[in-house]
């Protein structure tokens, strides 16, 4: 094998497992550690082939006689020739060649597989180019029988090349009888044409209108003999070997009869009573190779480009991207059918359910987050082939999140004892419109201040309310010297310090009450005294002492 050859081998392999490696990691749902272990596995098979391969190429290199063939830029048809008399066919030349083809000498039909073995190694472009023809001589068979088993090893030997090319071989039945002489005819499907030497071709009618009506008896004998012997053997099948179905048949008669009690002989005499004498000349050995049918393989002769190697390649890249599309079709309706099943638990909890609701709206969310970097960088390869659908699930899933309604919040109980509000009536402390002390309310400010100083080092808040009646401004300015005037009346009734207060003015923004009734606009017009547990809020004021001066 050249070096050539042992390179194109290694790189198919090559070429192989890349594409195996590739729809393993991208598209197969099996985890990383099940790929890496079949990567080496593959990796392992694929070396260990190729040394193989080389190996035996290598060791049948020195036992192949190169057979002499024309160049391989002549595209013309390759013949194989196997079958009877080929010794005076060929004489002392194995390859005989010609402006459309050539033909080559085959020892006998059980060595087609050996010969097309050795040309796929050292020439496998010309195998597409290879056809095979079985020259019958039924002057040369005694009986029906062995002609019958030496078709049956040519349907054997073009199963075992079908294997082996890859495709089948065109075969080609060159049959000749002795007789009158007449020119080749070539017989394909329905039409005969007679191919005269040095002559163009014309279809057998004519020819038999021309005056050749004394070669018709026999002519018409030689075409039953190839269909009920040679064409009925090749078209029998049995469990191991197809039929074979013949691209061509060529006849003629004219060839020397040597023996009286051959099979055509006895053919001719049982149907027709015809008998020719024996006759040991023989013609000219070209006119014993039927050179028209060449032309008829020309359109089908062509070198191949690359081998059967490349082929296999080539089918299982492609075997390798159908199962790439197939297994992503699988991968993008797994995701749909997963996002399915999120969303079906968030419509079957109800809302009121806060806690597994929001167990669902997590999984919704991270669905979502997951298809957004996709859109953003690109979805993997393993769902770029089948159809994803990825845009669509992030707008149902969104639609979904955007319908969850959160919990109504519940605030922090407060123990009792950490603040204290004094809530007092704005009606029983001023008059209306107005922010100084009623004369009366000194009995009420005396026994919130008497709650106070229960709390010392509080911080106390003081908080002017109003209703909607007015305006918003002046409310909001009425509410804040009201609780002005509390702290200043403290402030003047006992020894509390400034900073322990917090003076706030809200106007009617905080209402405890409906501002639609006269009862609950009283209630909103209020003053809150708050105390809040402050640390150091406030101290008491450092007393001032006199002067000695």
């Amino acid at each position: 094998m050249s070096k050539s050859a042992i390179v194109s081998r290694v790189f198919h392999t090559v070429i192989g497992t890349a594409a195996l490696l590739w729809l393993l990691w991208y598209f197969f749902p099996i985890p990383t550690w099940a790929k890496g272990l079949l990567t080496l596995v593959l990796v392992m098979v694929a070396c260990g082939q190729a040394r193989l391969r080389c190996r035996r190429h290598q060791a049948t290199e020195g036992n192949v006689a190169a057979p002499d063939l024309p160049l391989l830029e002549h595209q013309s048809p390759v013949v194989l020739v196997c079958g009877d008399g080929l010794d005076a066919l060929f004489a002392a030349q194995p390859l005989r060649k010609t402006g459309q083809g050539c033909w080559l000498h085959v020892a006998d039909v059980g060595a087609l597989t050996e010969v097309v073995r050795n040309l796929r190694i050292q020439q496998p472009q010309r195998l597409g180019q290879l056809s095979i023809m079985y020259a019958c001589l039924p002057d040369q068979h005694q009986n029906e029988a062995a002609l019958r088993a030496t078709l049956k090893s040519l349907r054997q030997q073009v199963r075992q090349l079908s294997l082996l090319t890859g495709f089948p071989l065109p075969v080609v039945i060159n049959c000749q009888f002795s007789g009158p002489e007449i020119p080749w005819i070539i017989v394909r499907g329905e039409h005969a044409v007679v191919c005269p030497a040095n002559d163009a071709p014309l279809p057998l009618r004519e020819w038999q209108t021309a005056g050749h009506i004394t070669a018709l008896p026999v002519l018409g004998q030689a075409f039953t003999f190839c269909r009920e012997i040679l064409l009925d053997e090749l078209a029998q099948a049995d469990r191991l070997y197809p039929p074979v179905h013949p691209f061509a048949v060529a006849l003629r008669t004219g060839y020397p009869a040597e023996e009286n009690h051959a099979l055509w002989a006895h053919w001719l005499h049982l149907r027709s009573c015809l008998q020719f004498p024996p006759i040991l000349a023989r013609s000219a050995t070209a006119d014993h190779f039927p050179d028209a049918v060449l032309a008829l393989l020309s359109p089908y002769a062509l070198p191949e480009q690359g081998g059967q190697a490349s082929r296999r390649v080539v089918c299982l890249l492609m075997c390798c991207a159908l199962a790439a599309i197939g297994f992503s079709v699988a991968n993008n309706r797994y995701l749909i059918h997963q996002i399915g099943a999120d969303l079906q638990r968030w419509h079957a909890i109800p809302m009121i359910h806060s806690a597994p609701k929001a167990q669902s709206l997590a999984a919704l969310q991270q669905d979502a987050l997951l298809l957004e970097r996709w859109q953003r960088q690109g979805e993997p390869l393993k769902y770029s082939l089948g159809l994803y659908s990825g845009q669509r699930l992030w707008l149902t899933l969104q639609q979904a999140i955007d319908t969850y309604i959160p919990p109504p919040h519940t605030p922090t109980p407060v123990e009792t004892h950490t603040t204290h509000t004094v809530r007092l009536d704005a009606l029983s402390l001023f008059d209306t419109g107005k922010f100084q002390l009623n004369p009366g309310s000194t009995n009420i400010l005396v026994n919130a201040l008497i709650g106070i100083k229960a709390k010392p080092g509080w911080l106390i808040v003081v908080a002017g309310h109003t209703d909607i009646t007015g305006d918003a401004g002046a409310n909001q300015v009425l509410s804040r010297k009201r609780a002005e005037a509390l702290r200043d009346w403290m402030l003047a009734t006992s020894d509390l310090s400034p900073t322990c207060f917090a003076i706030q003015g809200y106007g009617a923004t905080r209402p405890i009450a409906t501002n639609d009734t006269a009862k609950g606009r009283a209630a909103n017009r209020r003053v809150d005294i708050s105390l809040v547990p402050q640390v150091d809020a406030c101290q008491a004021p450092i007393p001032q002492h006199a002067s000695n001066e």
